[in-house]
C-alpha cells in the first residue's frame, strides 16, 4: 500500500468536477454534484493534515496545563491536566487521536472556565493565561480551515 489518500480523493474530486458535473441532467443535479465534490475535496483534506493538526493541538495543550498546574487549586482539574500531559499516543490513528483530543479539550474548557472566573477575582496569572488559552482556540479554528474553490 501506497498511502497516498489525499491524492486519490483528488482524483475522485477532480472526476466529479471534469466528467459527472457536465453531464448533469438539471441545476438540482449540477448543485448537488458540485457540493459533494467540495465535500469529498474535504475530506482529502483532512486526510491529509489530520494527524498533523491533533498533535499540534495536543502540544498546545499540553503546555498550556504545564502552565497552569501551579496555580490551580481544584485537585480534581489538576489530576486530568496531568493526565492529558502524561498520556502518549497509544497509536497515530485518527480515531484515537481524535478520542484522546476529546479528554483535552473537556479538560480545556474546564480549565478556561476555572481561569477566567479566578481573572475575574483579581488574579494576575489568570489574564496571562486566559489569553493564552484564546490563542490557542484561534490557531485551533485556523489550523482546521478549509481551502476549496467554491
Amino acid at each position: 500500500m501506497i498511502p497516498k489518500g489525499s491524492a486519490g480523493i483528488g482524483h475522485l474530486t477532480t472526476r466529479i468536477f471534469t466528467h459527472l458535473l457536465p453531464g448533469a441532467e438539471d441545476a438540482y443535479q449540477m448543485s448537488d454534484l458540485a457540493f459533494l465534490a467540495g465535500l469529498v475535496a474535504m475530506v482529502g483534506q483532512d486526510f491529509d493534515r489530520g494527524v498533523d493538526v491533533l498533535m499540534q493541538d495536543r502540544q498546545d495543550i499540553n503546555e498550556i496545563f504545564l502552565k497552569a498546574m501551579p496555580h490551580v487549586a481544584n485537585t480534581s482539574l489538576k489530576e486530568r491536566m496531568m493526565s492529558v500531559v502524561n498520556t502518549k499516543p497509544e497509536s497515530f490513528k485518527l480515531t484515537d487521536l481524535n478520542a484522546e483530543a476529546d479528554i483535552a479539550m473537556r479538560a480545556l474548557i474546564d480549565l478556561h472556565e476555572y481561569v477566567e472566573n479566578t481573572q475575574e477575582e483579581g488574579a494576575a496569572w489568570a489574564s496571562v493565561l486566559n489569553d493564552r488559552i484564546w490563542t490557542f482556540l484561534d490557531a485551533y479554528v485556523e489550523r482546521r480551515k478549509y481551502e476549496i474553490p467554491m
